[in-house]
């Protein structure tokens, strides 16, 4: 079987009310790898989880529409400094990454928590640039970051609970699922 008919059949099968444990046992050996077929079937969102927490879900919408909103009033800023339509290009851009994740996490993507937080570490250098000069701001930039990242992963436990940091959730070589 294909990668795509595997993740169809999953989506169909969980949609009418197998468990996932069962729907893994059912299609492991079809075609994907077991480590893939559990990562399908951990980031399926479950719709009575996502209606659970769908005030979390919104307040991070609301973080990431702030960020963006903040990221293009940088984004004029830089591009201010370059040329006559570089502000709006900058501004754009630099907007555009937190409405992508805005979206993502409105559509239950799982993926994309996973993407806020490897983005939010690999940021972690460039803000400890400046602690020399301005300690006080950095620290409470890493704190603020920190946070986010911590709301971010605490929201995803919740909405995605089979899924561990970068892959499933295994007990002893096996993976495990909640239902």
């Amino acid at each position: 079987m294909e990668k795509s008919e595997v993740k169809r059949m999953v989506r169909e099968l969980l949609a009418a009310g197998q468990g996932k444990t069962v729907t893994f046992a059912q299609l492991s050996g079809q075609g994907l790898k077991d480590k893939q077929l559990a990562m399908v079937i951990a980031s399926h969102a479950d719709p009575e989880l996502t209606e659970a927490h769908r005030g979390k879900v919104r307040v991070l919408i609301v973080i990431m529409l702030i960020q963006a909103i903040l990221a293009f009033f940088v984004g004029y800023g830089i591009g201010y400094k370059m040329g006559p339509n570089a502000p709006w290009i900058a501004s754009a851009l630099m907007a555009l990454v937190p409405l992508a994740f805005a979206w993502a996490f409105y559509a239950n993507k799982a993926g994309a928590y996973e993407a806020y937080v490897w983005l939010s570490i690999l940021g972690v250098a460039r803000t400890l640039d400046g602690f020399a000069a301005t300690p006080s701001s950095t620290l409470a930039g890493l704190l603020i970051s920190a946070t986010l990242c911590g709301f971010v992963l605490y929201v995803q436990s919740k909405v995605f609970p089979d899924l561990g940091f970068l892959s499933p959730k295994k007990v002893n070589g096996k993976f495990v699922f909640s239902s």
